[in-house]
Formats: C-alpha cells, sequence, structure tokens
C-alpha cells in the first residue's frame, strides 16, 4: 500500500542525505516517446535525438528574481544543445503570472502550444481532459532503470498520473505557510503557538503594541493562499477519497469560524476584506503586524529585509485535523501538439535533472522536487524551508494523492476567497448558506471537468 502524502516529503528528506542521485541518462528507447517525424532518430539510433535542426519552444513562468532566475534558466536548457544534441535549438520564453491561464489556453486552441513548459500547479491535469497533454511515462521509465526516480519524494511521480497517463513530472514544491515575528514572541515571554486557539491569543498580545499594529494579516482578493492552508490543516478542504465534492462539512465551517473568530477578537488589519497578499506582506515587513500568513514569499522576503521571523507550525484545529500545511505542486509537461515530442521528451528529462543551480542562485521562492538539489539551496530561506517546512505537507487535493482537472477550476473560480470573504462578513447562518453554494458550485466543476 502507498503511504499517503502526510509521510511523502520527510521520506524524501531522509533520501536526501545521499545527495548522489541525478545525472544524464542514455538515449531514449525507441519506442519510448511520440513520433516527431524526420527530426529524430529511428530505432537504431535512438529515439529523441534529432537527425536535422530542430528549435525547440519552452514557456516557463516567473518562478524567481526578474533579474536573477530567467537568463540562469535559459542558460541552462542551453547547455543540452552543445553537452548532448547539437542539432536541437530552443527559443525559451519567461513568462509573467498575469494572464498566464488564458496565455496557454489561447496557444493551444490555436495548435501553436510550446513544445514543453511549465505552468499553474493543475495545469497539466486541465489539459489532459482535452488531449493535449502527452503522455511522459517514457521519462519515469527511464529514472526507474536509471535508479534515479528516488530522487523524488515518494508519491511525487505518482501525483501526476492521471487515468494511467502520466500528464507532467515534478519541477518544483511551493508550500503555503504562515510567520511570525519571533523577536515579539520573545519580548512578551510568549511561546510558539501549537494551536489555533494560541494563534489568537499570541494575536491579541500583539495587538497591544500599537493603536497601528495589528495581530495577523493575509490577503483575501485573489489571494486566499492562508484559507486553503488551515483547510488543509483541518482535514482537507474540497474533495471525498473517492473523488467526489465535500466541501460542505463541520470542518470547513469550523475554519471559516477560524477566521470569524480572528475578526471578533479584534485581531486583524482594518479594511482585510479587500487586502491582497501583497497588501499584507507590505504591512508585516514595515512592522505593523505580528503574524503573516500566505505563501513562501511570505518568508523569503522578510527575512531578505533583515525581519526576526519563525515558521508557524502546523497548529492543534478545533477539530483535530491532520496538522499538515498546504503544499502547491508544479510540474513540467510536454504538450501532445508538439511537432517534436520524443526529442522534447528527452531534452525535458536532462533539464529536470540538471536545474541544481537554478534553485541555488535564481531567487525562487519554491523549493526544487529534486532532494539531491537541496545541498545548493544554503540560502537561510531554504534551510529553513527544507527542515521546517517541506516534512509538515498535503496537496491541496487532500485526501486524494493525486490532483484532479477539477482542481484547477477549484483555483481559477476562487472558491476559497468566496470561503474566506463569508468569514470576514456573515454570521454562521450565512457562513453555512455559502457553504451549500460552494458545494453546488464544487459538484458542477468536479461534473465539467473529471470526464
Amino acid at each position: 500500500m502507498k503511504r499517503g502524502w502526510t509521510m511523502l516529503l520527510s521520506l524524501g528528506l531522509a533520501a536526501a542525505m545521499g545527495l548522489g542521485i541525478a545525472g544524464c541518462g542514455g538515449a531514449p528507447d525507441a519506442g519510448g516517446a511520440g513520433s516527431s517525424g524526420g527530426a529524430s532518430g529511428s530505432a537504431g539510433s535512438g529515439a529523441g535525438m534529432a537527425t536535422e535542426p530542430v528549435e525547440l519552444v519552452f514557456w516557463d513562468m516567473a518562478w524567481g528574481g526578474a533579474e536573477t532566475y530567467p537568463p540562469l534558466a535559459e542558460a541552462t536548457i542551453k547547455r543540452y544543445t552543445q553537452e548532448v544534441d547539437p542539432n536541437v535549438t530552443f527559443n525559451y520564453t519567461n513568462l509573467p503570472w498575469s494572464n498566464w491561464f488564458e496565455t496557454f489556453s489561447t496557444a493551444v486552441a490555436s495548435n501553436s502550444a510550446p513544445d514543453f513548459s511549465t505552468g499553474g500547479g493543475f495545469m497539466p491535469f486541465q489539459f489532459a481532459v482535452t488531449g493535449e497533454a502527452a503522455d511522459l511515462q517514457w521519462i519515469v521509465d527511464e529514472w526507474k532503470k536509471e535508479g534515479t526516480d528516488t530522487d523524488f519524494p515518494e508519491g511525487a511521480l505518482d501525483y501526476w498520473r492521471y487515468k494511467d497517463k502520466q500528464v507532467g513530472i515534478p519541477w518544483n514544491f511551493d508550500p503555503r505557510l504562515s510567520v511570525i515575528r519571533k523577536d515579539w514572541l520573545d519580548e512578551a515571554g510568549l511561546a510558539m503557538p501549537t494551536s489555533w486557539k494560541e494563534l489568537i491569543d499570541v494575536a491579541k498580545v500583539f495587538d497591544q503594541r500599537g493603536d497601528d499594529i495589528y495581530g495577523v494579516t493575509f490577503g483575501v482578493v485573489n489571494d486566499s493562499a492562508c484559507f486553503n492552508h488551515f483547510g488543509t490543516m483541518n482535514g482537507g478542504l474540497y474533495y471525498n477519497e473517492d473523488g467526489s465534492g465535500n466541501v460542505n462539512k463541520p470542518s470547513t465551517l469550523s475554519t471559516m469560524k477560524f477566521f470569524s473568530d480572528m475578526k471578533k477578537a479584534g485581531v486583524l488589519n482594518d479594511g482585510i476584506e479587500g487586502y491582497q497578499g501583497e497588501d499584507g506582506k507590505k504591512l508585516f515587513i514595515a512592522g505593523k503586524a505580528g503574524i503573516l500568513m500566505g505563501g513562501t514569499a511570505q518568508l523569503r522576503e522578510p527575512l531578505a529585509a533583515g525581519l526576526d521571523v519563525a515558521v508557524i507550525p502546523p497548529l492543534k484545529t478545533y477539530d483535530g485535523g491532520i496538522m499538515k500545511g498546504q503544499n502547491c505542486i508544479n510540474g513540467f509537461m510536454v504538450f501532445e501538439q508538439s511537432k517534436h515530442k520524443d526529442v522534447a521528451m528527452k531534452a525535458l528529462k536532462w533539464y529536470s535533472e540538471n536545474t541544481g543551480e537554478v534553485f541555488a542562485k535564481g531567487d525562487m521562492n519554491p523549493l526544487p522536487a529534486r532532494t539531491s538539489f537541496y545541498e545548493q539551496c544554503t540560502s537561510e530561506y531554504q534551510q529553513i524551508m527544507i527542515k521546517d517546512v517541506l516534512p509538515e505537507l498535503a496537496p491541496l487535493c487532500y485526501p486524494l494523492t493525486s490532483a484532479r482537472p477539477s482542481t484547477s477550476s477549484i483555483e481559477g473560480q476562487k472558491l476559497a476567497m468566496t470561503l474566506l470573504q463569508s468569514a470576514l462578513t456573515q454570521d454562521e447562518a450565512g457562513m453555512k448558506e455559502t457553504l451549500g453554494k460552494v458545494q453546488k458550485d464544487l459538484e458542477e466543476l468536479i461534473a465539467a471537468n473529471d470526464k
């Protein structure tokens, strides 16, 4: 029986102690990948090796610093031409996150998708429904032959399977978390909170530091990462184990009550209902809040600003929950409409194995999915993430171990924002009514997407 996601990353950290795993494999087997016509070799020369000039289009997202990440990523993929296949060149594009969904959807609809890409966390599942995500089983089979599949935490490869098809391969982990002013805790003689109740009690003390200082801040509009984080911690938000929708339940209501309780306690900043994640982060870095909830940038940037902060561990919830944080899992995919799929798969396999420097020097918020790259992640931020955050995570789709196409719509249609706004503005009766509406929306998304 496969272990659940509650154990996967801790096992991956144990495996990282070896740290000598990643490396380039040999030429692909002839039958492993899709046909690329005359550009690829025959069975005798090794599929995936181009026999005439081929340009592969690689679309990548803005994963790190604007001045550091794109040049490193582009330089890494272009090493493939010198080190592996001189017939293969690359057209690299680094895309902003604004309108990324529309950009990919338009490209696929017009038959002008890239050969391979990174993208939104659930994008491979979404395009799998329409047959636009190529099967990457060849890459996984090669890693298993080489013994390098163990470079990923247990279950990380299986996460990308949908209906017996390998629609993606792991790229990075981008957890959700909460950070706290450690120096404020020390000054008040307080211990790190261990439960939702204790967090509110600590926030009340922080709130007394001044009229313009607040206990807690976070994003709500277009950035409700904190709600998914605490909902996952409380046992999972959206699914049953069979993939059916399950948001209208007591544990979701108690998660909403937790946010409502913070507002009732007076520890949230004024106007938080209209806050985005960036607004909360600015307030926190300015010394105007003691606890900041959101994504990985909420730790990385305060550390860079010199603040004395720590990550709040998964807390005991009102219901017990699973006490695991939420992990955003991002991957690579190859598009079915690529004319050079076997060449693209070989290049993608190599790129996955050679991006350690990108994580080390690219000013990235996410952490590598490959544990062998951890030894290159030496910054204070990365070390905190590896030691304190990655071992205690579960995916947004929990208790499912693999996401669904509907998970992309859950994120895209901002169901978390609807639930969080309800928690901050409605009484219990209103929250229950909202839960019923979101449950109906969720069931419709699952019916429409998870075919």
